[in-house]
């Protein structure tokens, strides 16, 4: 497990992610860091904080001292547009907040003991003999966090980065001539390599108790206990409050009867009509005249209301369709036009109906009524619909009573007596899986943050259901019993001379790649080739091919794959096709291109994740 983070931690990772570590440090100072925290609200559920402010302050200042320069500062900027700065580091923020939850859902949340194993390799902890806990502490305390404060700092940043790491591996930047790019990816070289097998490298080196004893002793940071807590908690439940609704007497037939008369209202009624445009003629009389005369014809049987609609209507928008208006439920015709249908059975031809500027003949289509069921069989419903809503209405009620209870200082038994609700207790859990009986919304991570209270009742809700939970009781992290990490610690002493081993191939790697050296007969050590390689081939990892073809013919290049194995990769014997051999694959490839490839890294994440986001930030600002 712990040789996975030092294959992330290789090379230029961890010098990204110290930088970004000394990010607070270096733009807010030693203080402005604090553990004070804002109720600035929610991005995507994740709890928005003071620090995540300052950080969102910090990497918007080095971005813009990055463009304009090491002078250049926040002041600046607001000098030059009011409210710019707020914007820019509230955009940060969400977008921060909006990875770090889609790092969660898709199961991208390092551990925290990962976190820990990044902090023992920063070289501002180290000591005479590595790292120095002591020195830690005191470091970090200084720059304004608490040690939790900023493990979890580094965890969700690494996190995030291996979020952005996994999206940017699937972008490939190509040129925009399709030719070029067909031609780009279709050209061949033949691999020579070396690759590591890193997991058998670590497998394969001998380790003793007594050396696992050793290394526990040096370095007991890497094996603390998980914190556990404790949590009291009164949920109401629409559920637990249904029973307390009575059904008042006669109250089903009263239901009844309001039903049958909202479904009466629910009649629609579908109309056509024939239009004529009074501007059309020298006087109303004439037009009215018109207009009787096609009614006359109609009424009589000699002319169709249709063909008459065809043929004489003024309205262009219903003509082709013969007049149709649509459905009204009372309201959607004039008023005129609705109090004509009201005396009109299906099929039915109106009197002239005059409005200011027009005059009509309607016809009454369609008449959509929806079913009236007998009593029996909609009296459960009509019951369940009081219950929901009498629920609903009592749970409010002792929900408010209950708040304001809290805001007075009353205890949770205090709570539980007025709402005749049992006190329930979790018992001593860790964070991960962490999950309350009776409400499963609580993200674990509010509930074991450094700014939850012991003995503070805090209160959070959802659509059908609220909880009013104090914390009761923290175990402490603290150092395991060897015998019960003995394994691991044995395992981090393969890992460590694993690393040595490796360090020592390192050097001689390219004169065994060549051929001047022998390959050691180690297990996890191999040497091949591979004839006419594409750039999206399979026979080696995406990130080996994409090195070995961005080196210079003959030399070698040294890539570490997303598994952690190591590779020494030398590319000869490169074969670009002619525009000939292309012609059968342009438009495979321009297809290509325009809906995958043409895409950038930013476009990825606007369509992926911020579709469906919900901020809810509040009271943001920067005092």
């Amino acid at each position: 497990m712990l040789e996975s983070l030092r294959n992330f931690l290789s090379g230029k990772t961890l010098i990204v992610i110290a930088i970004l570590l000394a990010i607070p440090f270096i733009f807010l100072g030693s203080t402005s860091t604090g553990t004070t925290f804002g109720g600035y609200g929610k991005v995507n559920g994740e709890e928005v904080t003071q620090i995540d402010v300052n950080l969102a302050t910090s990497a918007v200042s080095q971005r813009l001292q990055s463009i304009y320069g090491e002078d250049f500062s926040l002041d600046d900027l607001e000098e030059i547009e009011e409210g710019a700065t707020l914007r820019l580091i509230k955009n940060e923020v969400i977008n921060q907040k909006t990875l770090l939850s889609q790092a969660k859902d898709l199961g991208l949340l390092l551990s925290e003991d990962m976190a820990k194993k990044v902090i023992i390799t920063l070289p501002q902890y180290q000591g005479d003999s590595g790292f120095d806990q002591s020195i830690f502490e005191s470091s970090v305390r200084a720059n304004g966090f608490t040690p939790e404060e900023f493990i979890k700092i580094v965890q969700e940043g690494m996190s995030r980065g291996t979020l952005r790491n996994a999206l940017s591996m699937a972008v490939f930047p190509i040129d925009s001539d399709i030719l070029k790019v067909t031609s780009l990816l279709e050209t061949s070289r033949d691999i020579e390599f070396i690759k590591v097998d890193k997991g058998m490298v670590v497998d394969s080196q001998k380790a003793s108790l007594t050396e696992g004893q050793a290394f526990y002793d040096a370095t007991p940071f890497l094996f603390l206990s998980q914190e556990k807590r404790d949590f009291s908690y009164i949920v109401l439940n629409y559920e637990n409050y249904k029973d307390q609704v009575e059904v008042p007497d006669g109250y089903v037939e009263d239901a009844y009867a309001a039903y049958v008369n909202d479904s009466t209202q629910q009649i629609q009624n579908r109309i056509s009509h024939l239009m004529i445009d009074k501007s059309n003629y020298e006087n109303s009389d004439d037009a009215l005249k018109n207009i009787e005369g096609l009614l006359l014809q109609i009424k009589s049987g000699t002319l169709s209301f249709e063909d008459a609609v065809k043929a004489s209507s003024d309205d262009s928008a219903s003509k082709d369709l013969a007049g149709d208006l649509g459905l009204s439920s009372g309201d959607a015709f004039p008023e005129e036009f609705e109090a004509a249908i009201t005396s009109m059975v299906l099929g039915d031809i109106s009197n002239v109906v005059e409005l200011e500027d027009s005059l009509h003949i309607l016809k009454l289509t369609e008449i959509l009524q929806p079913e009236i069921k007998a009593q029996e069989e909609v009296q459960q419903e009509l019951v369940d619909e009081l219950v929901q809503a009498e629920a609903l209405a009592i749970m409010q009620d002792d929900f408010l009573r209950l708040e304001s209870m809290v805001l007075e200082g009353l205890t949770l038994g205090a709570l539980s007596d007025a709402a005749q609700q049992p006190i329930a207790v979790s018992g001593l859990k860790v964070e991960e899986g962490f999950q309350l009986d009776g409400f499963n919304t609580v993200n674990p991570s509010q509930l074991f943050g450094a700014n939850f209270l012991s003995n503070n009742i805090e209160i959070y809700e959802n659509e059908n259901e609220y909880v009013f939970l104090m914390l009761t009781q923290v175990i402490e992290p603290a150092v395991q019993a060897f015998t019960d990490v003995a394994e691991l610690a044995i395992r981090e002493v393969r890992v460590q001379k694993a690393e040595k081993l490796l360090m020592e191939f390192s050097k001689d790697a390219a004169s065994i790649l060549l051929g001047e050296k022998n390959l050691p007969e180690n297990p996890g050590f191999l040497k091949d080739s591979f004839k006419e390689v594409k750039r999206f081939s399979s026979l080696l990892p995406s990130e080996i091919i994409n090195a070995s073809f961005e080196a210079p013919l003959g030399e070698i290049a040294s890539q570490e794959s997303f598994n952690g194995d190591l590779y020494w990769a030398k590319s000869t014997n490169q074969v670009i096709p002619t525009e000939e051999d292309l012609a059968d694959s342009l438009e495979q490839y321009s297809n290509f291109y325009s809906e995958t490839l043409g895409q950038d890294f930013s476009g990825v994440i606007d369509m992926a994740f911020k579709k469906g986001q919900k901020v809810r930030l509040k009271n943001f600002n920067l005092n």
